[in-house]
């Protein structure tokens, strides 16, 4: 089925079950990649990923079809913080604490910094890197011209340049 997000949207609202998996099957890596970027631990996010899916599914008739990305990433952010707010459970082990490691996963750091930019920046940087759709895939999905797509991941990848210096000069 190779429809646009706002056809897949519209067939979805009228219960066509395909159309809704085909959505979450295009957008499911971003959203987990956009959870961990909110430093959601890795065994919650799919449980959050798939709680923004569910929400979806309910919501679909009074979701706008052309903003159902940016919603889907809202929703996954408010999870994400909600998540954090509630109270955590301390494992007491009999294993004496490690020393914890000073460097952090450096995939964390780029999708924390993703996760900073402003949605419009933000969709178009993980549908590129995280779905791995060319320019043109991006722009029919959310119905905008290629040139637009580029300008954005353009400036995205402006912002993300300073932020994200240091990663860069430890590889080296």
């Amino acid at each position: 089925m190779n429809l646009t997000d706002r056809e897949a949207t519209r067939r979805a609202a009228a219960g066509d079950i395909a159309a809704f998996v085909l959505l979450v099957d295009r957008y499911r890596a971003a959203l987990i990649g956009h959870l961990i970027g909110l430093n959601v631990p890795r065994c919650e996010v799919e449980d959050l990923a798939q709680e923004s899916f569910c929400r979806a599914w309910q919501h679909l008739p009074q979701i706008d079809p052309s903003r159902l990305v940016a919603w889907l990433y809202r929703t996954a952010t408010n999870l994400a913080m909600s998540y954090h707010r509630k109270p955590k459970i301390a494992l007491l082990t009999i294993d004496p604490p490690r020393t914890p490691d000073t460097r952090e996963d450096p995939s964390v750091e780029v999708h924390r910094a993703i996760a900073e930019l402003s949605d419009e920046h933000r969709i178009v940087i993980a549908l590129r890197h995280f779905s791995g759709m060319s320019h043109e895939a991006i722009a029919n999905q959310l119905e905008i011209p290629a040139g637009t797509v580029r300008s954005r991941l353009s400036r995205a990848y402006q912002r993300l340049r300073p932020v994200l210096a240091h990663l860069r000069e430890e590889m080296v």
